[in-house]
């Protein structure tokens, strides 16, 4: 069974921070990092300690939409890599990320350490 991959709770406070509120998300993590995987959990929940868990396909498109940040995770030879490409300007910049320089990400982990690059490092 396929089941979805979420933002780390680390990541949703960055993602929080930075504006993230969507309302197709269901999922957050209470403020201690309980994760609620439904509506029902949230309903309550204070909006100030409350932070939206998307998935990663979700957070990444938000970067896309929102920031003009494109990320593309490759597999290479010596593991995985990220692109990170601006959407908003063809002269701009790229970065190509070393993920910490590990090279046994999965490729979610990949995903997650190039959404939290950008959140870091370039808005």
């Amino acid at each position: 069974m396929i089941t979805e991959d979420y933002v780390s709770f680390e990541t949703a406070k960055l993602l929080k921070e930075k504006g993230f509120n969507e309302i197709k998300c269901n999922t957050c993590y209470k403020w201690n990092g309980n994760f609620c995987n439904n509506r029902r959990s949230m309903s309550g929940i204070d909006n100030e300690i409350c932070y939206q868990a998307p998935t990663l396909q979700m957070a990444m498109k938000w970067l896309r939409k929102a920031h003009k940040w494109h990320i593309e995770i490759s597999r290479g030879e010596y593991g995985y890599f990220a692109y990170i490409m601006s959407t908003k300007n063809l002269s701009a910049e790229n970065y190509s990320v070393q993920l910490e320089g590990r090279y046994d990400l999965s490729y979610e982990e990949a995903c997650e350490a190039a959404i939290k690059y950008c959140l870091e490092n370039l808005i």
